[in-house]
Order: C-alpha cells, then sequence, then structure tokens
C-alpha cells in the first residue's frame, strides 16, 4: 500500500515538473507568432511609409556622393584655375617696376577674387588668395590685399604658411597706415614664430607700429629688448636706430 502511495505520488511530480516545463515554451513561441503576424500586418497595411523611407535613404545616399564628386571636382578645376594664375604671375613679375606692372598685377589680383572668395575652402583657394594678396600688395590695394591674407591664413591647415599669410596681412595693415591693426596681427605672431625663431621680427614690427602710433614708451621698450638680446644679429643695428628717432622727437617737442 505505501508503494503505491508513493508511486502517485512521484507520478504527480512528474505530471507537475513536465506542465512547468512545457508552459513557458508555449508562450514564448505564441508571443513569437504573434511578433511576426503584427510585423507582417504593419508592412502590409503601411506600404507608403515604407517607400517613402526608402526614398529617403536614397536621397541622402545621392546628396552626400553628388557633394562628395562636386567637391573632387571643384578641387580639379581650383587647381587648373591656379595654375593658369601662376603662370600669368610669373609673366607679370618679368615685367620692370613701375605704374604699368602696378596696374597689371592689381588686374591680376582682381581676378583671382572669385577663386579666393569661394565657400568652399581648399589648399589651391588658400594659394590663390596668397598669390592674389601679393598682386594686389603691388597694386597698392592694401584693403582688399589684406583682406584676402587673412582668407588664405584661415585656410592653411600649416601653422608656418598660415603665419607667412598673416605677416603678410600684417603688411598689408602696415601700407593702408591701419597701425593698430598690424600691431594686432604682429603681436599674435610673436608667440607663433617662437618655433621659427623669428620671434625678434614679430617684436621689431610691433616697435616700429608702437612708433608710428605715437607710443614712444612702448616702443622703445620693444626695441631696447631687441639691442640688449641681439647684439650682432640682424634687428640690433635697425633697434638703435629707432631708439634714437624716438630720443629726438621727444627732445623737438620739449
Amino acid at each position: 500500500m505505501a508503494l503505491d502511495i508513493k508511486g502517485f505520488r512521484a507520478r504527480r511530480r512528474a505530471a507537475r515538473s513536465e506542465a512547468a516545463g512545457s508552459a513557458p515554451v508555449s508562450v514564448a513561441v505564441a508571443e513569437e507568432v504573434t511578433l511576426a503576424h503584427r510585423i507582417s500586418q504593419w508592412l502590409t497595411e503601411n506600404p507608403k511609409t515604407i517607400r517613402n523611407s526608402i526614398f529617403a535613404v536614397l536621397g541622402v545616399t545621392v546628396i552626400v556622393v553628388l557633394f562628395m564628386v562636386l567637391r573632387a571636382a571643384a578641387k580639379d578645376e581650383h587647381s587648373r584655375k591656379l595654375h593658369l594664375a601662376l603662370e600669368k604671375y610669373e609673366q607679370i613679375k618679368i615685367l620692370p617696376r613701375g605704374d604699368a606692372r602696378s596696374l597689371q598685377m592689381k588686374e591680376f589680383g582682381l581676378s583671382l577674387k572669385s577663386v579666393c572668395e569661394q565657400t568652399l575652402s581648399t589648399v589651391e583657394s588658400a594659394a590663390a588668395c596668397l598669390t592674389a594678396g601679393n598682386a594686389l600688395l603691388e597694386g597698392r590695394d592694401f584693403a582688399l590685399a589684406a583682406a584676402f591674407f587673412g582668407r588664405a591664413a584661415s585656410a592653411y591647415d600649416n601653422d608656418a604658411i598660415a603665419s607667412v599669410a598673416r605677416f603678410m596681412q600684417a603688411q598689408a595693415y602696415e601700407s593702408n597706415r591701419e597701425f593698430e591693426k598690424a600691431l594686432a596681427v604682429y603681436k599674435s605672431l610673436e608667440k607663433d614664430y617662437t618655433i621659427a625663431k623669428k620671434t625678434e621680427m614679430a617684436t621689431f614690427h610691433q616697435g616700429r607700429m608702437l612708433y608710428y602710433l605715437g607710443k614712444y614708451d612702448e616702443a622703445e621698450e620693444k626695441f631696447s629688448k631687441l639691442t640688449r638680446e641681439n647684439e650682432g644679429k640682424e634687428f640690433a643695428a635697425p633697434s638703435r636706430n629707432y631708439i634714437s628717432l624716438l630720443n629726438a622727437e621727444r627732445a623737438a617737442k620739449k
């Protein structure tokens, strides 16, 4: 009798275990079937949404590809224009200096205006701005030359070339008698020129701008620094000459 009871209990436990194990599988299968059915139903009921989504993805892809193609084409076109411009620039430089050459330089610089001022900045457009700036500097259009040098400096990735463009921009400001703007550029170059060991150049030109602005004490401080630290070097003698001019002008004002 006891054995029968134990057997009954064992069979009942087995039945419960089997029922407990099979229930989750059935629920999972049911849920999977329901989800697949819902997805299929949604796809069937929303063909327009699906079509619009596909068109949107294709549209974005086409725009990206077109942009890349146009960018590459623009670079090629700018390279061609720059090459032709440099050839013409070299031809003008052969002419003797004078009004005729200055006029041609100005016209040449203006001819590169569209390439320089393009929205898409490239190395070629930066080189065009630098070349045009040099031509306009000789053509005595100092304001536009300064603007072109500024665009060239902002477009170059190479710090050394960018510093050259900024130095030329300061020269254009100076030629246009915009000494405050020139002074600001020279100040910014003092740190950048440390690696190139041309800090004294930036310091010297700062002194010159301060002299032209009538700030004699500040100018003398710059020049004195060069005479103390650079004796026998490039800017020591010119700095002493400017100090002499400063003292003479101070004496004349007394």
